[in-house]
């Protein structure tokens, strides 16, 4: 197993970046960024009552365009993962239904974050999203699609989360 030489932060704000020295088994030496290291995210793909698919639509600036993406975010300290859905649904989509926890796995090599999968079924809208200011000026904005559109959407590359919703596809065995 490598051994973590010395670690410190590089830089926080929007995202937090730990600077780590290891040591590999065999003796090289390599530094690595890392982003948000020892986190966790959820992710849902959810369902209305009528089988439609609950999306977010907003601009993305890292890719530079309009992209959708399934409702998402963090965990706060000392909530449970099933919490966090919950909330994170309710605010950036207005829905609440039942949720089941399908899996998690790594979201990317460079970050420390888990991501954990959800599906959410019977979902029915209870309140108006509580867009976030950057959201809001960001053009946020809930999309409901069928199952059939929201296949063409993970296949064509237009959505972020495309692991988790193939993850939930094959989940419901829906691919």
């Amino acid at each position: 197993m490598p051994k973590i030489l010395k670690e410190h932060e590089a830089y926080k704000g929007w995202v937090r970046v730990v600077r780590r020295t290891v040591q590999h088994p065999n003796g090289g030496v390599q530094h690595y960024d890392i982003v948000n290291p020892d986190s966790h995210s959820v992710c849902a793909v959810a369902f209305d009552r009528s089988d439609r698919v609950i999306l977010v639509e907003m601009y993305r600036f890292g890719q530079n365009r309009r992209l959708r993406e399934l409702p998402a975010g963090g965990v706060e300290t000392g909530e449970a993962f099933i919490d966090a859905m919950h909330r994170e649904l309710l605010e950036e989509t207005g829905y609440e239904g039942d949720l089941e926890e399908i899996g998690t796995y790594p979201i990317a090599a460079e970050h420390g974050v888990t991501r954990h999968v959800f599906v959410a079924r019977n979902c029915r809208r209870v309140a108006s999203p509580q867009f976030e200011q950057s959201e809001i000026d960001e053009g946020a904005r809930v999309l409901l699609v069928s199952l059939e559109e929201f296949k063409a959407i993970v296949r064509c590359g237009e959505m972020t989360e495309t692991g988790s919703a193939f993850l939930a596809l094959d989940h419901l065995r829906l691919l």
